[in-house]
């Protein structure tokens, strides 16, 4: 990981260092799919729809962070959760970092300003889905090489959706 940076977010007080034990890590992640999930839902607004994709990228980042030991403060932004991921040394992980971060700007929009353009949010919401439905499981697979024990605790996905979920 790009120690500097982390230990610069870390003085900061936007990280902080936590021991996460795989069940922790595995209930981020069980947020993150079940909000892919649902943003995937017919008759979900694109906005809303919009959100819980965001909300599943945050959820993601939560897990790879967690799996490090790594916890965002919650008087730290979302912009210091995916910096954060973007400064850990996974380079397989890094595009997924940025695009969730672009995805954050394009959430801001969706929230805070009045007017929307329904068809622009439907694409942006509907390349979101596809970016996740990738992104997913590349993260799951480095969580699975990160904590080879977790396997049996983390959802399986694909890009057509949600597997089936193993029990417990």
């Amino acid at each position: 990981m790009s120690d500097d940076d982390i230990e610069r977010l870390i003085s900061e007080r936007s990280l902080v260092r936590e021991a996460f034990d795989n069940a922790q890590v595995a209930g981020f992640w069980t947020k993150a799919v079940a909000s892919y999930s649902d943003a995937r839902v017919l008759g979900v607004s694109a906005d809303g729809a919009l959100q819980l994709v965001y909300t599943s990228c945050l959820q993601a980042t939560f897990a790879v962070l967690a799996a490090r030991g790594l916890r965002v403060k919650s008087t730290a932004s979302h912009y210091k959760a995916f910096y954060a991921l973007q400064r850990l040394d996974v380079p397989a992980l890094r595009e997924y970092a940025i695009r969730f971060d672009e995805l954050r700007a394009t959430r801001h929009a969706s929230i805070y300003e009045p007017d929307d353009d329904e068809a622009e949010i439907e694409a942006r919401r509907a390349e979101a889905v596809r970016m996740l439905g990738v992104a997913l499981p590349k993260i799951r697979a480095w969580l699975a090489v990160e904590r080879p024990d977790i396997v049996a605790l983390i959802t399986p996905i694909t890009a057509k959706g949600l597997q089936t979920r193993r029990p417990r």
